[in-house]
Order: structure tokens, then C-alpha cells, then sequence
């Protein structure tokens, strides 16, 4: 009878997960029996989490959630799903900025996990856009106004509309760093290279640490055929952007056209450790590497 009882519970949560995949109803009964049986079947406690998120019950998720982070072992690879779970349930809580410390930590261990990035993503956007349209709702005739305005005309695919929005923040506040590097971006994307390289040249002298307008400010360069002038703003962008490949692939090409493979290789190998499964990154890496 022992021997019985002690298997019950983890047939209870098979039961259950089988029924999650699309009757949440019949899911919970199982998972709450299981539970009842044996309290510390985290894994339970996980899937009654998830049940309870998929019907909008996200306080009772979240109850759930704590439960099964604080018995899942450390290393036990369903540490991860407990994480994301509880970080989209915080999300669907009105509280994104912790949900998305919960799934950026998902993210550190696996940079891969799909589902964990597209929410983020959408966290993040929809954080974005209403910061954004707060400020732009309470001061529009201002620099601060004018500059949400741009990103929302670029939303839109309205370049010249977003242009001019740039432009009118950069007049209100010439000091105002963020303008700049939207103008410059959207230049370059003209191919207005010159005009594009002159407006972050400004920028570069408000905010020296920009990641961004060295990068933008890089491929001006490069569109001039200054890959000499390009390469150390290159090597700043891709210094300070500790999650992005785009400044180290950039880098990599352009050592790969001054015939440094060294560093080329170096710079390939600093995407790859971004983004593993980069096609470019690791194309650039065989080439420096087959040039040697």
C-alpha cells in the first residue's frame, strides 16, 4: 500500500499535464490531488501555475509559482521553466519591470530560449511605447515631446515625418542626447552617409558613451570608404554593447577589408560569444581564419 501511495502523486501530475495542453478544468483537480499527496512535488506545483495563468487566475499563479521556485533544486534544469513562468506571470501583474528581471535571468542561462526572448520583447516594447506616449501625452511641444513623436512616425514608416519631429527636438534642445542618433540612423538608412556622419559627430560629443552613435557613426564611415576611421569607433560600439553581435560582426568585416585577420578572427570570436548561432559571425570567423 506504501509503494502504492508514494507512485500516485507523480501519476496524479502526468494525468494532469496531459490534460493541460488544452482542458484546464480537468488539469487542476490533478495537479491539486498530487499536491495533496505530496506537497513537495514542485513540478505540480509548476503545472497548477501554469494552468492557473492560462485561465487569467495570475494572483493564484503566482502563489503556485513561489511555492515550486522555492523547491525546485538550484541546478535542476526546470528551474529555468519555473522562472519564466513566474516572470510572465509578474508581466500579466502590471509588473514588468520585476517580470523582466525574472525572464532576463531565464535568458543569462539560456540565450537561446525563444519564448523567453519574444517576451521580453514585447515587455519591453510595450514598456517602451507607454513611457513614450506619457511623455509625449503630458509635453509635446517640447524636445522630449517631439522626439516621441519621431519614434511613433517611424512606427508608422513615416521617414520624413519622423525627420523633421528629430529635427524640431534637436532645435528645442540642442543638448538633448537621443535625437541625434534617431537622425543620424535614419540618414544613414538614405544613404545620406556625409550628412549622417556630421550628425553624430555632434551627438558623440553630448554622450560619449553611447554605444549606438558609435556604431551609427562607424557605418557612416564605412559607406565613405574610411575603414581606418571606422575600426576603433567599432571597437568602442562593440565594448559597450555587451548584448548586442551587430558592432563585433561589423568590426570583424572591417578588419577582414584592412587585412588584420587577427583581430577579424578576434572580433568574430566576440559575436559568436553573443550569439552562438550567428550564420555571419561565423562565416567572418572562417574566413579570417582560412586567410592566416
Amino acid at each position: 500500500m506504501r509503494q502504492i501511495h508514494g507512485h500516485l502523486p507523480i501519476e496524479r501530475c502526468r494525468l494532469g499535464t496531459r490534460h493541460l495542453q488544452s482542458k484546464f478544468d480537468a488539469a487542476m483537480p490533478a495537479f491539486r490531488e498530487a499536491l495533496r499527496l505530496n506537497p513537495s512535488l514542485w513540478t505540480s506545483r509548476l503545472f497548477l501555475g501554469i494552468g492557473l495563468y492560462r485561465e487569467n487566475r495570475f494572483a493564484e499563479a503566482r502563489t503556485e509559482l513561489e511555492y515550486a521556485g522555492r523547491q525546485v533544486p538550484p541546478m535542476d534544469p526546470g528551474r529555468d521553466e519555473v522562472d519564466y513562468w513566474m516572470g510572465a506571470t509578474l508581466i500579466a501583474l502590471k509588473q514588468p519591470l520585476a517580470g523582466l528581471k525574472t525572464i532576463e535571468g531565464v535568458l543569462a542561462r539560456a540565450p537561446s530560449r525563444l519564448d523567453a526572448l519574444e517576451l521580453a520583447t514585447r515587455a519591453y516594447s510595450d514598456l517602451g511605447s507607454g513611457l513614450w506616449n506619457e511623455v509625449a501625452d503630458r509635453s509635446f511641444e517640447s524636445a522630449a515631446g517631439y522626439e516621441v513623436h519621431g519614434h511613433a512616425l517611424e512606427a508608422d514608416g513615416n521617414v520624413e515625418g519622423a525627420l523633421d519631429a528629430y529635427r524640431r527636438s534637436k532645435a528645442l534642445d540642442s543638448r538633448r542626447a537621443g535625437p541625434g542618433t534617431a537622425l543620424g540612423r535614419l540618414l544613414l538608412s538614405q544613404g545620406k552617409a556625409a550628412e549622417a556622419r556630421a550628425v553624430l559627430d555632434e551627438e558623440l560629443k553630448l554622450v560619449p558613451r553611447d554605444p549606438q552613435a558609435f556604431y551609427y557613426a562607424a557605418l557612416s564611415d564605412i559607406r565613405l570608404g574610411r575603414m581606418a576611421e571606422a575600426a576603433p569607433l567599432l571597437e568602442t560600439a562593440a565594448s559597450w554593447a555587451a548584448m548586442d553581435p551587430e558592432p563585433s560582426i561589423a568590426l570583424a568585416q572591417v578588419y577582414l577589408a584592412l587585412g588584420k585577420r587577427e583581430q577579424a578572427a578576434e572580433a568574430a570570436r566576440r559575436a559568436l560569444a553573443i550569439a552562438p548561432n550567428s550564420p555571419a559571425a561565423r562565416e567572418l570567423l572562417q574566413a579570417a581564419e582560412a586567410a592566416k
